[in-house]
């Protein structure tokens, strides 16, 4: 018999018991949409997971801390210091994109009539771009940069007239990028009350360029200033040595950390930025060998898998449940319809039907069967999850606050490839269902048939 034949009889066979069949079909889209729902709840929980997680830093990224400086390994080994030799070092391990040392130091900038306290942070300008810094206006750092910097979208908040009787602020369209600014450690500078600040040393401001705003990250880029890590070592130099000038002197002392000191016993902190989401583990039990302590956001969102696998498991267990009540379903209607049709059957086999063409029937109504059920399952599924995320109903861990305030996050997210292993899914278990039921068809002796009612 040509498949042609086999599959518009097969559709004949199932219209002819529609109710039955479509109670079925029913069956198979209802444990179908279980399957495929209870999986979305349990994707879009890990998601938020991950939303949440990426507030508090790039889950990519690893802060490696220098606090064993100088100790020892619990095996007895020696503890590097994490200087740029140990950087480069780093930068070989398996998975690690690139790493950077930070600097930070804490300068006063003029821009105008105006100063303000602000805080520079200094990298190394080619992992700018993989930090995953986000720039509002302007540009990135670039090699080649020196004295240019990035600010963060509150730093002109910082901004005011010392001058002024009252307190003045800069004005709320105050644009340090279109500024002449420089910047100084003498923290007196420009205050009524520096000329009774008696130093040794008296500064010129250093002339600095802003290229470029960072975007809101909800990090420490947003209130301050990002600049060439060599720029930000030699600002460090001739802070440390300010602060000898003027130490009991009357001078301000200014604050500078990312190395020991001028004798350089290592950086205090260096970013290592992995380049898939599954080396940060990885990479992170490497750096630990080396004695340092180590941090990832990574670590917050294992623990969150972790406390929700059950919940996880549940829905999973709920959804197969489902399908397989609706595969019993399956093998129930085809049997009934094998003993409806016995001597149908038999006549078949008299005529001169295969054996593999009586199975091939059955298995082809079960595989219809899955099919209408998927494709009813699959779109019954995408309107549940609209449902869903429209009246926020979800398991938990689906609110972040924004600066623009609380953001609502999906509770049922169903990406392309679970609605198509949802539909493809069907028809496979509707097939297994049908299979015993078609080869006891295949099977049924052919007098025994013939004499049925």
């Amino acid at each position: 018999m040509k498949l042609v034949d086999l599959l518009f009889l097969s559709i004949k066979n199932l219209w002819r018991h529609k109710l039955r069949s479509l109670l079925t079909i029913l069956g198979v889209m209802i444990g179908t949409c279980a399957i495929v729902i209870m999986l979305s709840l349990g994707i879009a929980m890990n998601r938020n997971f991950m939303t949440q997680v990426n507030q508090m830093g790039n889950i990519m990224q690893i802060q490696i801390y220098n606090y064993n400086s100088g100790g020892k390994t619990s095996d007895g080994k020696d503890i590097p210091k994490l200087d740029d030799k140990m950087v480069a070092e780093l930068e070989k391990i398996k998975g690690v994109e690139g790493a950077t040392p930070v600097l930070n130091i804490s300068v006063k900038m003029i821009a105008g009539k105006y100063v303000g306290w602000l805080q520079i942070i200094g990298i190394k300008t080619s992992m700018f771009e993989a930090l995953d810094i986000p720039i509002a206006q302007g540009r990135s750092l670039e090699d080649g940069d020196t004295n240019q910097m990035v600010i963060g979208t509150y730093v002109p908040n910082n901004f005011y007239n010392p001058k002024a009787t009252r307190w003045e602020p800069a004005p709320a369209d105050f644009n340090l990028m279109e500024e002449d600014t420089s910047i100084t450690w003498d923290m007196s500078y420009g205050e009524k009350y520096a000329d009774k600040t008696k130093s040794k040393n008296k500064l010129k401001p250093v002339k600095v360029e802003v290229v470029g705003m960072v975007g809101q990250t909800g990090r420490e880029y947003d209130w301050s200033a990002v600049m060439p890590l060599e720029t930000v070592k030699q600002y460090q130099k001739e802070i440390e040595k300010y602060n000898k000038q003027n130490n009991g002197s009357g001078g301000m002392i200014v604050y500078a950390s990312g190395s020991s000191s001028s004798t350089d016993n290592g950086y205090q902190q260096v970013i290592v930025k992995a380049k898939t989401i599954d080396d940060v583990v990885p990479v992170m039990e490497a750096i630990k060998e080396y004695g340092y302590e180590c941090y990832s956001p990574i670590q917050i969102l294992e623990e969150m898998k972790k406390q929700s696998a059950g919940l996880r498991q549940i829905l999973l267990g709920i959804g197969i449940m489902s399908f397989f009540i609706a595969a019993i379903g399956i093998a129930n209607t085809m049997y009934m319809s094998i003993y409806e049709r016995t001597r149908e059957i038999g006549i078949f086999k008299v005529i001169g039907a295969r054996l593999k063409d009586i199975k091939h029937l059955f298995m082809l109504e079960a595989g219809w069967i899955g099919v209408f059920g998927g494709m009813l399952g699959v779109g019954l599924s995408f309107l549940l999850s609209y449902l869903l995320n429209r009246f926020n109903i979800g398991l938990g861990s689906s609110v972040i606050w924004t600066p623009e305030g609380e953001q609502r996050l999906p509770s049922s997210y169903i990406p392309i490839w679970l609605a198509l292993a949802g539909f493809g899914f069907s028809p496979v278990a509707s097939l297994m269902a049908g299979l015993l039921p078609s080869r006891r068809a295949m099977k049924l002796s052919v007098m025994r048939a013939l004499r049925q009612d």
